[in-house]
């Protein structure tokens, strides 16, 4: 009589391994203490950095330089960006349209943004 072909099912494994593996793909419930306490952990090391003039890095990664702010623009209305440099007389009334609706979203984000912050 043949062996069984079924040597690896899971009702082999001892259910230590089958719920460890289950519980690593599971969030973390709220209210979890070790969550709370990695939190607070992280918070209290926010608050140990000094404090410095930190705007003119923040303004960059928020691509809020000159040249970040018009290329987000220029990619949002759809055109190339490479054209950031470019004056406004060289668009036509069509891509100024487009820059005019891009340029109020992106206000519109940006605002968002700082009222989240």
């Amino acid at each position: 009589m043949p062996a069984s072909l079924i040597d690896n099912h899971l009702s082999f494994l001892p259910a230590a391994e089958i719920l460890a593996a289950r519980d690593k793909d599971m969030p973390t419930p709220p209210g979890a203490g070790h969550a709370l306490a990695a939190i607070a952990e992280a918070k209290a090391q926010l608050r140990s950095i000094k404090p410095r003039n930190l705007a003119p890095f923040m303004a960059q990664a928020w691509g809020l330089s000159p040249r970040g702010a018009r290329r987000s623009v220029l990619i949002a209305a759809g055109m190339d960006a490479d054209r950031w440099e470019s004056p406004i007389h060289s668009f036509t009334e069509e891509e100024r349209i487009e820059l005019r609706a891009a340029t109020s979203a992106a206000i519109r984000v940006y605002e968002r943004l700082l009222n989240a912050i």
